[in-house]
């Protein structure tokens, strides 16, 4: 794997690949200005651009340049960001056309967008072991310093990128055949590390995704298996669970629960579960600003809406709103259009359907593009890739 790896990060240029590692790596927060290498690598590819520019990256570009205007008027991180937010999405989802260009079958689309997930969850794992080695999973803060040095940074921000990583068990539940035993043993300690560091941060939101792709793969699964296969899939389903209730305490006053624990306590236990920590009530409210405030509001009214949809139209008005509404319609029918046009190649299907789930839930309970902004930059990468794998019809094997 690693040396298919290699030759296909050969294929697209090494300078390109280490540009966008480092990227999605954020090193010091200055992710940007290797962004702005990318932005001009790109546009270099004349012939390659002048092919590949279709209605998506139009709507991005004008999502983007609008929204960017709009942030112009009150930026909170400087305005160098103006730039950042008008041209980085669109560019990438050209990068996400160019390396399903550079490749020609699924698989190796697979370990591609396996490895830029890992890639872009690693300086946080780090961070967050590091964090439990010193202080142990029974810690009253959440908030948690990057490894090289830096103010701490909230668990909701720290969490962030471990969505990728959270569809590990759907990925392994799909049983790719040509995957390797080392490799597939690699993504089983990526998912448990991950989920180490979800706990110690408390963080809700990726159990949920965790959940959600795994029982979206298992009813997406079991029609399309025979009577045998499943019958095996729910007893190894059945032992699996009953080993961890029979041997794991779930009590919340056990340490490895500590931060939620804390979580529950200060919001009042279920009720706020239910709410999504009081999200729904500023969703309905953003709802009624639509009429109110077509223009949008300053974030004093009251707080962030914690939904991409919405933190937008706060920010960039009903037309960013509409727009960036059309571009994820859009992304959905363009993921639907893929699994089926090949309707037996279950384990890529499921791949691309839980990334694709993976992002939209996080996009459900967080202002993303405020505090998260290269996680929706790297959905457009991936749309990039889903697009072009569509357009040039590969051959499932």
């Amino acid at each position: 794997m690693v040396l298919k790896l290699f030759g296909y990060l050969r294929n697209i240029g090494f300078l390109s690949a280490g540009l966008l590692f480092c990227y999605l790596i954020n090193p010091l927060n200055y992710g940007f200005v290797f962004g702005y290498f990318l932005i001009i690598l790109i546009v270099l590819k004349k012939d390659f651009i002048s092919r590949n520019l279709d209605f998506n990256f139009l709507i991005i570009i004008i999502f983007s340049v609008c929204y960017g205007l709009f942030y112009g008027l009150d930026p909170e991180a400087g305005t160098q960001f103006i730039i950042v937010y008008s041209f980085t999405p669109a560019f990438l989802y050209l990068w996400g056309k160019y390396l399903a260009f550079k490749s020609n079958n699924d698989l190796k689309l697979f370990y591609l967008l396996f490895t830029l997930g890992l890639i872009f969850s690693t300086p946080h794992l780090i961070s967050v072991l590091i964090n439990i080695a010193e202080g142990g999973l029974a810690q009253d803060s959440r908030s948690i310093p990057m490894f090289w040095g830096s103010e701490a940074k909230n668990a909701t921000g720290m969490a962030a990128p471990f969505i990728l990583n959270m569809c590990i068990p759907a990925v392994l539940l799909a049983h790719f055949k040509k995957l390797s035993i080392p490799f597939k043993v690699l993504m089983v300690v990526v998912f448990v590390l991950t989920l180490v560091c979800v706990l110690r941060l408390g963080s809700r939101t990726q159990l949920v995704i965790f959940l959600m792709t795994f029982l979206l793969t298992l009813f997406y699964m079991v029609p399309r298996q025979s009577l045998k296969q499943n019958i095996s899939l729910f007893v190894i389903l059945s032992i699996g669970i009953y080993f961890i209730f029979r041997n794991v305490s779930f009590d919340l006053d056990q340490d490895w629960l500590t931060s939620f624990a804390g979580r529950m306590q200060q919001n009042n236990g279920t009720g706020d579960i239910a709410s999504g920590g009081g999200r729904t009530d500023k969703w309905v409210k953003s709802f009624e600003y639509i009429f109110k405030k077509p223009l949008g509001w300053d974030v004093e009214e009251f707080g962030y809406s914690h939904n991409l949809w919405f933190d937008t139209l706060r920010v960039g008005g009903i037309i960013s709103f509409t727009i960036l509404l059309v571009f994820s319609w859009k992304s959905f029918v363009q993921v639907l259009k893929v699994i089926k046009s090949a309707p037996t190649n279950v384990p890529f299907n499921i791949f691309i359907f839980s990334y694709f789930v993976s992002f939209n839930l996080l996009f459900m309970v967080e202002p993303i593009l405020d505090g998260s902004f290269q996680i929706f930059t790297f959905f457009c990468l991936f749309m990039g890739v889903i697009n072009k794998y569509y357009s040039m019809n590969f051959l499932f094997r």
